[in-house]
């Protein structure tokens, strides 16, 4: 059954306060703050959740993995819902950092997923800091709605499958609302790359 408007706005606001408390349960804000400076990115800082998503990057005087994995192993202690972690070395990749990943089960069975990437303070590649204020700033009533309809959309439809910085370019840029907009803004827009596009920009 479709979700109306207040349904999904309550959706979205739920997910954001179960979001805040397993990252206040896990303690990963006050762990990280030992080795570095912890962001809260993506859609929980942005008050735009709708799938089960925690974003966290983390900039760091020295880019350390021991360090990474005592913050994991804390989590992991911290609360038997904790039920994987991963780990990924990018230092000499594209994305120049180190990967974090913890699965959080809740009792019903549905898990979220907490990504985390640290690098150097001085990293040089697009930030998904840089986002948060600019985009908030700049959604309304109606583009925000739009975009959780959206990204409810892109669950369910083929053909819509995007990042969601892409997303938010098609709806706050470009003035798309509806899935079949979106549909063809994704097959004439270059995307699936990263971006330090934001809302007071023209591309």
């Amino acid at each position: 059954m479709e979700l109306n408007d207040r349904e999904v706005l309550a959706r979205s606001r739920d997910r954001r306060a179960e979001a805040l408390g397993i990252l206040e349960e896990l303690g990963l804000m006050r762990a990280w703050t030992e080795f570095g400076r912890p962001v809260l990115v993506g859609a929980v800082a942005h008050d735009l959740v709708w799938g089960r998503d925690i974003d966290l990057e983390v900039y760091c005087p020295q880019v350390g993995i021991n360090e990474g994995f005592q913050v994991l192993a804390q989590a992991c202690q911290a609360s038997p819902r904790v039920v994987s972690a991963q780990f990924g070395n990018f230092l000499a990749e594209a994305d120049q950092a180190l990967y974090w990943q913890l699965k959080y089960r809740l009792p019903e069975g549905e898990e979220w997923k907490v990504d985390m990437w640290s690098a150097r303070d001085d990293y040089a590649l697009p930030r998904g800091e840089s986002l948060v204020e600019p985009l908030r700033a700049a959604l309304t009533p109606e583009t925000r709605l739009a975009i959780l309809r959206l990204k409810e959309a892109r669950e369910h439809q083929a053909g819509l499958e995007c990042l969601s910085i892409d997303l938010y370019r098609a709806v706050v840029r470009d003035g798309v609302r509806r899935p079949e907009e979106l549909r063809a803004w994704l097959a004439s827009n270059e995307v699936g790359v990263l971006s330090g596009w934001r809302p007071s920009e023209a591309a």
